[in-house]
């Protein structure tokens, strides 16, 4: 896509999603977030801040990130029936790179990884692109509720009438000794237990989270795009902001259980359903703001890791792996949950910087680069 036709909201965007992933990663990266009982390690200004993390970051920031990768999807669409290219083709090889690569990326580096859900889900969505976008929309409504009716209403009950606050560890390895692997273990022994833990995801991708989870998110990308949402939100700013603050109010209402007892895997799912409504809201008041100047002067610095979005991920992993496990420093579980967040924005800041720099001697990124000529084969 050439600069003069890149909405320069949805480059703003995602660099900001990229924000909110890193701050909801460094969780993972830092200390056995997963797999502890949160409320017995977290405590004091620790505590205060994992609460506002939860409310306003968990969950609400991997769906904008989905919904722009739909976006990108439908855009592509439209660039390759403009220049009379088969569209089929050039995505599905740009898609099953990136699954790919995610593949690399989960097993050898960090088992949360979110590459490969988007591409096999997207390898889905493509096939619907030709669909009007009031039926992705009601396709999307239709998936989110069947949702809430096979997934989170059945784990909300089956954890309520259980133990809400037991903790699950599918590496089978004891907390102690997982502790100790990844503070000063070899990278073979890591290997092991993040290579089990991405297989794991790798099967909830493929056999339910692709159809009921990203999918939704994605076709309401595809349609956004449809619809041109920018140009929309531009000519009715107002309207969008109301919107956005609607979604944002009853969103953190759904979350606020969540967010004052994190231990609770009850309201952990309930989570997920407001996580996505919160998600709307700050997508509609984003772009509304963008629309001012003096705004936008602000909010553009987020272009420029947007523009660079695959490698700025990548090297997210890279770098805090590099910081907190044993092949590296070694800080894992070592740090006060302030501190460890306090490297996630200079890490996020020295990516800013970097990329602006590096925008203004190539086009794209290394793994973007990489990415396109797989693409086109050109």
């Amino acid at each position: 896509m050439s600069s003069q036709q890149r909405l320069h909201e949805i480059d703003a965007l995602r660099g900001l999603s990229l924000l909110g992933i890193i701050l909801m990663n460094i969780l993972v990266f830092s200390f056995p977030y997963e797999e502890s009982m949160l409320g017995d390690v977290v405590h004091g200004f620790d505590a205060v801040l994992l609460h506002v993390i939860t409310l306003l970051i968990i969950g609400s920031f991997y769906p904008i990130f989905t919904f722009l990768f739909g976006y990108g999807l439908s855009i592509m669409y439209d660039n390759s029936q403009l220049k009379g290219i088969n569209y089929y083709p050039i995505i599905f090889r740009r898609l099953f790179f990136l699954m790919f690569m995610g593949l690399l990326h989960g097993f050898f580096v960090f088992s949360g990884d979110i590459l490969f859900g988007y591409a096999f889900t997207g390898a889905i969505a493509v096939l619907f692109i030709k669909v009007k976008a009031k039926r992705l929309i009601k396709a999307a409504i239709i998936l989110f509720i069947l949702k809430m009716l096979l997934l989170v209403i059945p784990f909300v009950v089956y954890s309520l009438i259980n133990n809400p606050y037991s903790q699950h560890n599918f590496s089978g390895v004891s907390l102690s000794k997982l502790i100790e692997i990844k503070q000063q273990g070899h990278f073979t022994e890591f290997l092991k237990i993040n290579a089990l833990e991405n297989l794991y995801n790798v099967l909830d991708v493929v056999m339910g989270s692709a159809y009921l989870e990203f999918l939704p998110y994605i076709l309401l990308g595809i349609a956004a795009q449809k619809l041109n949402l920018v140009k929309k939100i531009q000519l009715q700013k107002q309207s969008a902001i109301k919107w956005g603050i609607l979604c944002l109010i009853i969103g953190y209402v759904v979350k606020m259980p969540y967010a004052l007892d994190f231990s609770n895997s009850a309201y952990q799912n309930i989570n997920i359903v407001g996580g996505p409504i919160v998600a709307a809201g700050y997508i509609l008041i984003f772009i509304a703001m963008y629309q001012s100047l003096r705004i936008a002067n602000l909010l553009q610095v987020f272009t420029y890791p947007g523009k660079l979005s695959l490698s700025v991920y990548l090297t997210q992993s890279v770098v805090l792996s590099i910081i907190f496990l044993g092949i590296g420093l070694g800080l894992y579980n070592q740090l006060p949950l302030y501190q460890s967040y306090i490297i996630a924005l200079l890490v996020y800041g020295i990516q800013l910087v970097g990329c602006y720099f590096y925008l203004k001697h190539f086009k794209m990124g290394p793994f973007e680069w990489v990415w396109r000529k797989i693409t086109y084969l050109k």
